[in-house]
């Protein structure tokens, strides 16, 4: 397994748990009720603390440092996917909410975060899922 993989398999990793963590969180804070910034500016300080020490603890150098220009080229195209998918996702999380409720209504303020967080979650999660699917489409050519 390359290094490319193992990051892809950890990012992965990472964002399922970051997701289900965030989500349980959210809804915690909304089942509080918790107004104004403050339960949800120490969530997100805690949450991006967290975020920032595991990132500090398992990159000492940048992402594509040690790959070779196989594994570049794999790299940029999965990022590439992940920026359509990033704004297909955003496009439809943002343009849905106006046909179904109309121009008129509003959506609560709760939402702002969890769709900024979730559009994020998701393009992480493509960009992990496409070097992967890539990787193995290339070892499967290989052999």
């Amino acid at each position: 397994m390359s290094k490319l993989q193992k990051s892809a398999w950890i990012n992965l990793i990472a964002v399922s748990v970051c997701s289900i963590v965030g989500g349980a969180g959210f809804s915690l804070l909304f089942l509080l009720n918790a107004k104004g910034v403050g339960l949800i500016f120490i969530f997100f300080i805690v949450g991006s603390l967290t975020g920032l020490g595991i990132c500090a603890l398992y990159r000492k150098k940048s992402p594509e440092a040690g790959f070779d220009e196989r594994e570049k080229m794999i790299y940029r195209r999965a990022f590439g996917m992940a920026a359509r998918a990033l704004t297909i996702f955003l496009g439809c999380i943002c343009i849905i909410p106006f046909f179904v409720l109309g121009g008129q209504d509003a959506i609560k303020v709760y939402y702002l975060p969890l769709i900024f967080l979730s559009t994020l979650f998701a393009s992480q999660f493509v960009h992990s899922a496409a070097i992967l699917v890539m990787c193995a489409l290339e070892d499967e050519d290989g052999q």
